[in-house]
């Protein structure tokens, strides 16, 4: 049995298509209809039924997929064990939209100039969407937040980034104006709060604080962006509380950042992989360069005393998650 057609199987059930799965693998719809086609007629099985422009994965292919992903894999680490040098082929790589849109683009930057083989592919989704994605090894590598829960233990996690909780406010709100618990507490009861979506385990950490604090909120409204809360408080809308993410953008938002928590409000960033994996040599080259990449910003960012003392970034960059 071809692997290759196994892997096209794999494919078709993750997108729901055939034509999306033949951009992915280079090929033509009608070379993947082919080779679905062949396994159908060599297991003596239905794999796919259609539905409009989607594909649906029959109950056979269901139980299929797991043996299939496992063979696929033995034989990439065949493969790879024969080519241990190269730092070549296809990287899935999955990344919350604050990573999109801070460190990523620099990695791919300079991934392009240290392993130029090496052909990235970029999946946006929120931390327990990337989770779940590489438990079911459809993706390499992720950049997610640290997870309120153990991980499987076939996965590994190297911490990129700890993100205090930070209160966000515009710059009317001065440093002095935030000096202790009591005074956060006069601010959200004078100001209405944008809040960080509770859903998100990012979000769950600021409902911790008010919560643990008996903080108590006039709320304006409840979302999941990060850059658009930022630019709420530009307009004067509300305050926000959310973690103080990476700025490299200046966007010059009027904005200041205050941080009032410890560290056991942290946000950690994760980058989490498969502990084996065919694709070793290019999880570890993604690893190091959004590392190196992360550093370099880091000792570039501004920071200011806040109520558990350094670490405000400046407040003239912003991001989203």
């Amino acid at each position: 049995m071809d692997t290759r057609f196994l892997e096209s199987v794999i494919i078709v059930a993750e997108q729901g298509s055939v034509a999306a799965a033949a951009r992915q693998q280079g090929l033509t719809a009608a070379a993947i209809s082919q080779r679905l086609k062949t396994l159908e007629t060599e297991l003596g099985v239905v794999l796919f039924r259609r539905n409009g422009k989607t594909v649906q994965p029959t109950a056979e292919c269901s139980r299929l997929l797991p043996h299939a992903r496992k063979m696929v894999g033995e034989a990439a680490l065949l493969a790879g064990s024969l080519d241990g040098e190269s730092l070549s082929g296809i990287l899935r790589i999955g990344a919350i939209s604050t990573v999109m849109t801070s460190l990523l683009p620099l990695t791919l930057k300079h991934l392009r100039k240290t392993a130029p083989l090496l052909v990235p592919e970029i999946y946006p989704g929120t931390s327990v969407s990337l989770h779940d994605r590489i438990s079911r090894q459809e993706l390499d590598v992720i950049v997610a937040i640290a997870p309120p829960f153990e991980r499987s233990k076939s996965l590994e996690a190297r911490n990129l980034r700890s993100e205090p909780l930070m209160l966000m406010t515009p710059s009317s709100i001065t440093p002095q104006d935030v000096t202790d618990l009591p005074s956060v507490a006069r601010i959200f009861a004078h100001m209405p709060y944008i809040r960080y979506d509770p859903s998100s385990w990012g979000g769950r950490l600021a409902e911790q604080f008010l919560a643990r604090h008996a903080i108590e909120t006039r709320l304006f409204c409840t979302i999941d962006s990060q850059e658009t809360m930022a630019r709420m408080v530009h307009e004067g809308l509300g305050v926000s509380l959310v973690p103080g993410w990476m700025q490299v953008y200046d966007t010059g938002l009027d904005i200041h950042w205050h941080r009032v928590a410890g560290d056991e409000f942290n946000r950690n960033i994760d980058l989490v992989y498969p502990g084996v994996s065919p694709k070793s040599r290019l999880i570890d080259a993604f690893c190091q360069a959004i590392i190196d990449i992360h550093k370099r910003l880091s000792s570039g960012t501004s920071t200011s005393a806040g109520l558990h003392g350094s670490g405000d970034p400046d407040c003239s960059d912003v991001s989203k998650d």
